[in-house]
């Protein structure tokens, strides 16, 4: 099945931004000049709307300020970006808006989450339906999306491995559809859902012997703590492109903070040579499944235009930066200086487009800053007039 569009996610706590954002996808291949970028507050508890100038990074805010609930934490948007998002582990809601030709937000209420403490979010690629990661409820809520509402998935959450204990952190949704993986943080591993077309989540047989015995079905063994998620950049296409001349084997990277490295599996999401029916499980792949990165990276930024991976690295206030073999799912680093952050970095996003130039922003919640970094063959070069002040503690952010 031919991937539908997405648009670059930064909502992983652990997301994907993801969702934790995070995790950024390339849809649009006209050449274009702006962008948008949101960043939701935790000190003021508001999102701002951004214009960004793709020539020169420079931004610019449009439109005022909007509230959103109490920690604001990761943000999602629809595919058509229609729609955003906001968890908000405060006061355990999912802020919702609809967005405006010019990037500003208009506020459509607040939903309560079923679980405790929702850190990330994460949107299906058909933009029915909203995943929500509850933290101390150890579970995962879903949602199906009208316009900018949300009605809750069934009576109750579904339970991730020994919850409440387990911690979900991060969250990715198959690129194809039909599966959502579950990082938690707390007992170091990844979990394997299917969903249906109510978007009801189904956990994935378990293997046999199962690793994680406490898991209600499928789980796989990574490092400690993981704390984010995102697929390759042509996981989920069926055939070649101009932007995917060569299809990869829809790889999954795991940021592992606790033990600084990056998990990497193939996901059987779509059939293929090495996939006769699409099950959603995770095979590590068969060299390098295990990469090392500094010091508690968090959220992954997935290049659109190239083979590049870059990763969040809040321990040291720095971004890792990769090149990525669609061939044999491997990252290495690239020998070049680690570019740095501001005071406690949080979240990160990156523009979505293939051709022009992209950027990397960095939310400082110490330093109530966004750093942000152009991207020239893979490599980046901070912002020359420095980092964007903007007051608040920023935390969770989205670009567009």
């Amino acid at each position: 099945m031919q991937m539908k569009s997405r648009w670059g996610l930064a909502v992983l706590v652990g997301a994907c931004i993801a969702g934790e954002i995070g995790c950024a996808k390339a849809s649009n291949s006209a050449q274009v000049s702006t962008s948008f970028m949101w960043v939701a507050t935790a000190g003021d508890q508001t999102v701002r709307s951004y214009k960004v100038n793709l020539s020169s990074g420079a931004v610019s805010q449009a439109g005022d300020a909007v509230a959103t609930g109490v920690q604001p934490q990761a943000m999602a948007i629809t595919p058509d970006g229609s729609a955003l998002f906001i968890a908000n582990s405060g006061d355990n809601t999912i802020s919702a808006y609809s967005v405006n030709s010019d990037g500003t937000l208009k506020a459509q209420g607040s939903t309560p989450t079923a679980g405790q403490f929702p850190i990330a979010l994460a949107i299906d690629p058909s933009g029915k339906f909203l995943f929500a990661a509850d933290q101390q409820s150890g579970d995962v809520s879903a949602y199906t999306i009208s316009s900018a509402s949300l009605t809750s998935v069934g009576a109750t959450p579904t339970q991730t491995q020994g919850s409440p204990s387990s911690n979900p952190s991060a969250l990715a949704v198959s690129p194809s559809g039909s599966f959502l993986y579950v990082a938690n943080s707390a007992t170091n591993a990844v979990l394997g859902f299917s969903y249906d077309s109510n978007g009801a989540l189904s956990p994935l047989p378990a293997p046999n012997p199962n690793p994680c015995a406490t898991a209600p079905g499928y789980c796989i063994a990574v490092g400690a703590n993981p704390a984010g998620l995102a697929f390759s950049r042509c996981a989920g296409i069926s055939s070649a492109s101009a932007t995917c001349p060569t299809a990869d084997d829809n790889n999954l990277f795991v940021a592992n903070s606790g033990s600084n490295n990056i998990s990497i599996f193939s996901a059987c999401i779509q059939t293929s040579a090495a996939c006769a029916a699409a099950n959603g499980t995770l095979t590590a792949i068969p060299s390098g499944a295990t990469v090392a990165a500094c010091c508690g990276p968090a959220n992954f930024m997935i290049d659109p235009a190239g083979n590049f991976v870059y990763v969040l690295d809040r321990g040291s206030a720095e971004v890792g930066q990769y090149t990525y073999s669609p061939v044999t799912g491997i990252l290495t680093a690239l020998s070049t200086t680690v570019p740095s952050t501001g005071v406690s970095p949080f979240s990160s996003g990156i523009t979505a487009n293939t051709s022009n130039t992209n950027w990397i922003y960095v939310t400082n919640a110490g330093a109530s800053s966004i750093s942000a970094f152009s991207i020239s063959a893979g490599r980046l070069t901070p912002l020359s007039s420095g980092p964007i002040l903007v007051s608040g503690q920023p935390t969770a952010i989205m670009v567009r």
